[in-house]
């Protein structure tokens, strides 16, 4: 489990925020693009809220208690 703040990297990151629908903030860079709950994730893209973002170019940062 990461804690507030932490990068989500590894396929179990992912998952876990799916299953307990924490809130994930993701950037490009240093832009933030979008914030909400996971609802889909692969080896190369994750879904938020019906958009797709590939994992090599944004960063997908934890929210817990967001």
């Amino acid at each position: 489990m990461l804690h507030q703040g932490g990068i989500l990297t590894h396929q179990r990151d992912f998952q876990y925020h799916i299953q307990y629908a924490v809130p994930v903030e993701i950037y490009r860079g240093d832009v933030h693009i979008d914030i909400g709950i996971l609802t889909a994730v692969d080896e190369g893209f994750v879904e938020l809220q019906g958009t797709l973002y590939n994992r090599s170019i944004f960063t997908f940062v934890s929210r817990a208690g967001y």
